[in-house]
């Protein structure tokens, strides 16, 4: 037991990440009188919760009842359940769907979040029932939520938050078997042990800016960019291979159409107007449309990420160009290299889509056709970029973390990205964010109520 060597601190409970997933753990754990120690390898907490737009799918029927909007959870398990190609854990859906008003968004109201009245279609999540464009203080989107949650325990009694702690092993009882019992960390060039005696959860994210492990997986994906931060490497899924931990669904990793920049290629060029800045204040993607380096649309704006990915990487590259704006379709059709006539013909049968309400192009849905007619014009030369990985840690709905033999391994949770099974082949687009909340707390309540 290597835990009796240099061993720094002891606590009941060790969370490893400060993001959506870990602070909301921490939280419960604390609500349950347990000690707990964060640790951030970083210098600053938030990981890609602080940069992530933070929506949040929840059926919410007073809010769609007055839009109009038909709504229940069996279509929200539905579309996350088909979304990802039936292959996410139903019993993991059903809880998130059945959780995601109460224990996300009405939860982060009360600590002071600020949602719109309206609820919209989130870009990739099929219905228009995400809460987006949240706000705290002087926060907005993810970085508004992670706030309001930090807040919430940055103060509290029995926590320490240690910046700078990098975790380099997970300490288990015997190899591949026995209990967990704490961790080794780096910090300030020393590495020490901290013991845990209820139970260490990896909150660490996912592992889309390893561009070696994406590689690996998806070689469709080896000359991508990505839009995680730095830290999304997936050294919490390798420590917990390495003591005997399962995975599942790694193949499986989600890009999203981004600004993309030298030295990477674009594929595609996102196009609006005015009429979609004056409905929105930040648009999502099926408002805009997309088209290709010879000015034509291939594909319906709205529908699951994987598919307009797909549809992107089949297009023909470029070398990415400037934010484009102009006061005529002619003029950006000429800046954007585009055969005369193209983009002018693309534009006048979208916006006579528009007025008719239906998309006889591609079956976008009507909600989302917004017309583009009035100038300054604006293009944005896009790519795919590593964005979500579906696979991670096998775990049961409380975060207890199976082993290769299909046991739970005692006293290992994991949370939120890092974990997989829940969307299966694809995410819907804003079931992240409830997913990290939702699953946290019920952890942290988990370990509260274990011997």
């Amino acid at each position: 037991m290597e835990l009796t060597k240099e061993l720094k601190k002891v606590t009941d409970v060790i969370i490893i990440g400060t993001g959506f997933a870990g602070l909301s753990t921490a939280i419960e754990s604390n609500n349950s009188g347990l000690k707990t120690i964060i640790l951030e390898k970083y210098s600053s907490f938030g990981g890609n919760s602080v940069i992530s737009g933070g929506g949040i799918n929840a059926v919410d029927p007073e809010k769609q009842k007055a839009q109009g909007i038909k709504d229940s959870l069996d279509l929200h398990f539905q579309q996350t359940f088909e979304g990802g190609g039936c292959l996410g854990q139903t019993e993991k859906i059903k809880y998130m769907v059945e959780h995601s008003l109460e224990d996300s968004v009405r939860w982060l109201e009360n600590m002071g979040v600020k949602f719109p009245e309206k609820v919209e279609l989130g870009y990739g999540a099929l219905w228009p029932r995400t809460h987006r464009q949240a706000s705290y203080k002087q926060y907005y989107r993810g970085s508004a939520i992670l706030n309001a949650l930090f807040d919430c325990i940055k103060d509290k009694k029995d926590v320490d938050i240690l910046f700078n702690h990098k975790v380099t092993r997970v300490i288990r009882e015997n190899y591949l078997k026995g209990r967990v019992e704490g961790v080794e960390v780096e910090s300030k060039g020393q590495k020490f042990f901290i013991k845990a005696k209820k139970a260490v959860v990896l909150a660490t994210g996912g592992f889309a800016a390893n561009s070696k492990w994406v590689s690996k997986h998806d070689l469709r994906l080896a000359d991508l960019d990505t839009d995680n931060y730095k830290g999304a490497t997936g050294e919490g899924i390798r420590m917990a291979q390495d003591i005997g931990a399962d995975t599942l669904h790694m193949d499986y990793i989600q890009t999203v159409p981004k600004k993309t920049n030298p030295p990477f290629k674009a594929m595609a060029f996102n196009i609006c107007a005015q009429e979609l800045r004056k409905k929105y204040k930040d648009p999502s993607h099926p408002y805009w449309i997309f088209i290709n380096s010879i000015g034509k649309r291939f594909i319906n704006e709205d529908a699951r990420r994987i598919e307009i990915s797909m549809k992107m990487l089949n297009q023909e590259t470029f070398d990415p160009l400037p934010i484009i704006k102009t006061d005529s379709i002619s003029k950006l059709e000429e800046k954007l290299g585009i055969q005369k006539g193209n983009l002018e013909r693309t534009i006048a049968n979208y916006n006579q889509f528009c007025i008719n309400k239906k998309d006889e192009e591609w079956e976008k849905d009507p909600e989302c056709l917004i017309p583009i007619i009035t100038p300054p014009f604006e293009a944005i030369s896009v790519a795919p970029k590593s964005h979500f990985t579906m696979g991670g840690l096998r775990t049961e709905i409380t975060g207890q973390v199976f082993d290769r033999e299909d046991t739970i391994i005692p006293n290992l949770y994991a949370v939120g990205e890092v974990v997989g099974g829940l969307h299966g082949a694809n995410r819907l687009g804003h079931n992240a964010t409830p997913e990290c909340i939702v699953f946290g707390r019920l952890c942290g309540k988990t370990i509260g109520l274990s011997k």
